[in-house]
């Protein structure tokens, strides 16, 4: 019965048109709605902009008050020391009484155990700043009252509170573009060797109206949380990142920051590193672009078409590796940035990097793009030319004269103080 059959079979009929003609205006007025349609939007945007439904209910659950952040302070302490000189540097004349002082002397030391191992003990190391009393004028009095008995308390007073000192300078303009920054051992150099290396800053920079910021490498032990850490060259390089940390908050608005590790000197008072190499046309053509990372066939290169202008942190090289003995970094977010990730706790403490800090910037670099393509590397000789232990000739990474910095970062003491002396009577002075 429902089977098919030679009947009939029935198809769709074709779509008739239409008998009644179009309004006229039909077509107009499609054309009119869609030219509306901008118009319409504009007027909702503008409604809601002005009359936004939404506003009345959130801030029903708005705080009154605005947001608020407290000041800045420096890491051991609230509270600041301000100076008008340009020139920041720790009482080289207190550092006899400092030399051979234990470790709870100039610091606070605890010991703890964690909750999950109780059969491990750790050591603490703070500040004396945590051991302040809040307020200020009691803990100037106390003091005083200390520094008046003993030259050490006095020594130990100054110790830690050289991390309170902040530039403020009388006029708001005259502001150094360039801070030259170190940080020097009092257990590895004598009085005379810090003086003449300090000095050699200090009059670099006052001849080119920079700033100088210097601090002793102890006073980063609660960082580094093991005394241990300076006793080994490797280890100890990780200072140079906590000092320029405390620099940048020191002198917050200068442009660049120089660091100039304690194995150096700055040879030629005459050249300015701005016009050096820290301008954009002087940057330019001394960054290696498609340098390896990891010399002589690292497969990450620096980027070859990254411009000078965005450069944020500019390293030098040696046969082997990218070395930190004197580096140089921008004074911007970005910059911040990068020294806060390169200063982090998982790089101080991971065990496989065997040259500390050098090894680390170069494993941010190579797994980072971001910050690789804001990092240059130029020519060892350009600010770290070093001293020839090896009596190479026509080297490209060896100190001759007229360059313009010297290191000798690999030397061994007693030796590292003849060094010192050494370049030391070689230093051009300014010529004007």
């Amino acid at each position: 019965m429902f089977g098919q059959t030679g009947g009939s079979k029935f198809k769709p009929r074709q779509r008739q048109k239409s008998i009644l003609p179009l309004p006229a205006t039909f077509n107009r007025i499609h054309t009119l709605q869609r030219k509306n349609i901008p118009w319409i939007a504009l007027l909702i945007l503008f409604m809601w902009y002005f009359f936004n439904p939404f506003g009345v209910i959130a801030g029903m659950f708005r705080s009154a008050t605005p947001n608020s952040y407290p000041p800045p302070h420096p890491l051991t302490s609230h509270n600041v020391i301000e100076t008008n000189s340009r020139f920041i540097y720790p009482a080289l004349e207190l550092s006899p009484y400092l030399k051979g002082l234990p470790l709870d002397r100039i610091m606070k030391v605890s010991r703890v155990r964690d909750s999950n191992f109780p059969e491990i003990e750790k050591t603490l190391i703070k500040s004396l700043n945590s051991l302040d009393d809040p307020d200020v004028e009691t803990q100037r009095a106390k003091e005083e009252a200390e520094n008046a008995v003993s030259d050490v308390s006095k020594a130990i007073n100054s110790f830690k509170n050289q991390d309170k000192v902040v530039f403020k300078p009388k006029n708001p303009d005259d502001y150094p573009q360039v801070i030259i920054v170190t940080a020097v051992d009092y257990e590895r150099y004598s009085l005379d060797g810090m003086t003449k290396l300090i000095q050699n800053r200090v009059d670099y920079a006052h001849f080119q109206n920079y700033g100088t910021f210097v601090r002793y490498s102890q006073e980063f032990l609660p960082q580094l949380n093991a005394q241990s850490f300076l006793q080994t060259r490797e280890k100890a390089k990780w200072v140079r990142i906590y000092c320029m940390q405390a620099a940048r908050f020191a002198f917050p608005k200068a442009k660049w920051f120089w660091f100039v590790d304690q194995d150096s000197l700055i040879m030629d008072m005459d050249i300015n590193i701005e016009q050096y190499m820290l301008n954009d046309d002087a940057l330019d053509p001394i960054m290696m672009r498609e340098q390896p990372l990891v010399p002589p066939s690292g497969a990450i290169k620096t980027y070859k078409n990254v411009r000078a202008n965005s450069i944020k942190l500019i390293v030098t090289q040696s046969e082997s590796m990218i070395e930190t003995t004197s580096f140089v970094l921008r004074n911007d977010h970005v910059a911040k940035s990068i020294l806060e990730i390169w200063g982090n706790q998982l790089y101080l403490n991971y065990q496989s990097f065997p040259y500390g800090p050098d090894s680390a910037i170069t494993h941010i670099l190579q797994w980072h793009p971001f910050i690789l393509s804001k990092t240059t590397i130029v020519p060892a000789k350009t600010i770290a030319a070093a001293h020839n232990f090896k009596k190479k000739e026509d080297s490209k990474f060896t100190y001759s004269e007229g360059d313009f910095v010297v290191q000798w970062g690999d030397c061994k003491a007693p030796a590292c103080e003849q060094i010192l002396n050494q370049y030391d009577m070689l230093v051009k002075k300014p010529s004007k």
